[in-house]
């Protein structure tokens, strides 16, 4: 029983395994990484800019959001809706620093 352990086909076994199991954590902790990373914004607003880029206001739309799909949503609707304004979702962090996703 000895024997077997100090055969070549023994040590290459292990280093597979080693490799594998290795691998498999890798893959793991970075999925695992990559879905914890989210937006934490509580409320989300829809910014509209004309041709020019210059901020504007249109009645009877819809502007603040609580939830970044659904702002991002409504922000492309309204694009087609208007197609000669820009809507864009901007998260409200911080009253200091607005932050414009897309």
């Amino acid at each position: 029983m000895v024997k077997d352990l100090k055969t070549p086909g023994f040590s290459i076994i292990i280093l597979l395994g080693s490799i594998m199991t290795l691998g498999f954590f890798v893959v793991f902790f970075a999925l695992l990484l990559k879905k914890g990373i989210k937006i934490e914004s509580k409320t989300f607003t829809i910014v509209i800019f004309d041709v020019y880029g210059n901020r504007a206001q249109l009645s009877g739309i819809r502007t603040n959001f609580k939830n970044h799909d659904v702002a991002l949503s409504f922000s492309k609707f309204y694009k087609k809706e208007f197609p000669l304004y820009t809507f864009d979702v901007m998260s409200a962090n911080d009253a200091k620093k607005q932050i414009i996703l897309k």
